[in-house]
């Protein structure tokens, strides 16, 4: 079985921080060449200081970064566009870009919920719009999600969220069905908590650390390269035949 990506061209949206980042130097790592798309250039995460696309281009492997809104539909068609010019093809696309608002239904602002879905749903659509036909075109389209394991669960305080990656998982099986004869397979990720930006405040707090500490049966918190190595072989030759799947990564969570 195969896992390599050698010269395969990937698009990763979100890729500046977290689990976006990890995922875009898992693929540079395993010999793609690497277009990110996010908010900002520069990462977010408080051990990280040089650019996503830059560590990309040290791998040896090329790199670049378009500021995108994927929220924005122009954004997202000027981000593919710029991906296919600069990396001559598109095989692979993950779609990470993501918010997290907390709060109840009653309590969410509109314009907070609506800015979860557009960026969390309706970006994957601005997104796939324009390299679905891209992918279409070579023999090795892949298409990765990353939804959440509150896709598949719920928690207090994160309706906007959960209802995002609910739907995220559902979409990708239906669009798994829709693309499956042009060969690209469509899956998602589900992470579990994973160290980023957004979960450090939370895992370093002296009453949520130890609570999410002992919620997981794995014994330590996710890195984001734990979720790139599952996005590595979701994209590869080696699961040409996993299709509308979420490949739950979560040291354990949701097995409770």
């Amino acid at each position: 079985m195969s896992v390599a990506l050698d010269g395969k061209a990937a698009l990763v949206t979100g890729g500046a921080s977290g689990i976006g980042r990890g995922i875009a130097l898992a693929f540079a790592d395993a010999g793609a060449d690497v277009v990110v798309g996010d908010l900002q250039r520069n990462p977010k995460d408080a051990d990280a200081t040089e650019p996503t696309h830059e560590l990309v281009r040290e791998r040896g492997r090329r790199g670049a970064f378009v500021e995108t809104d994927v929220a924005d539909p122009s954004d997202a068609e000027a981000l593919v566009e710029r991906s296919v010019d600069a990396l001559g093809a598109l095989d692979v696309v993950a779609n990470v870009a993501g918010v997290f608002p907390k709060g109840t239904v009653a309590d969410t602002p509109a314009a907070d919920w609506n800015r979860t879905f557009d960026v969390n749903v309706d970006g994957i659509y601005h997104v796939l719009q324009h390299a679905v036909p891209e992918l279409s075109d070579g023999d090795h389209g892949r298409i990765i999600n990353v939804a959440s394991q509150l896709g598949l669960v719920g928690r207090e305080e994160a309706a906007a969220y959960c209802a995002t990656k609910g739907a995220i998982v559902n979409l990708t099986r239906q669009l798994a069905l829709d693309y499956a004869d042009d060969g690209i397979t469509v899956n998602a990720i589900a992470p579990g908590v994973v160290r980023t930006s957004m979960t450090e405040d939370k895992i370093a707090d002296p009453e949520q650390g130890p609570e999410l500490d002992d919620a997981i049966p794995a014994p330590f918190f996710g890195e984001p390269e734990d979720v790139g190595h599952a996005a590595v072989y979701l994209a590869s030759d080696g699961a040409r035949y996993v299709n509308g799947h979420t490949l739950v990564v979560d040291g354990g969570y949701t097995a409770r």
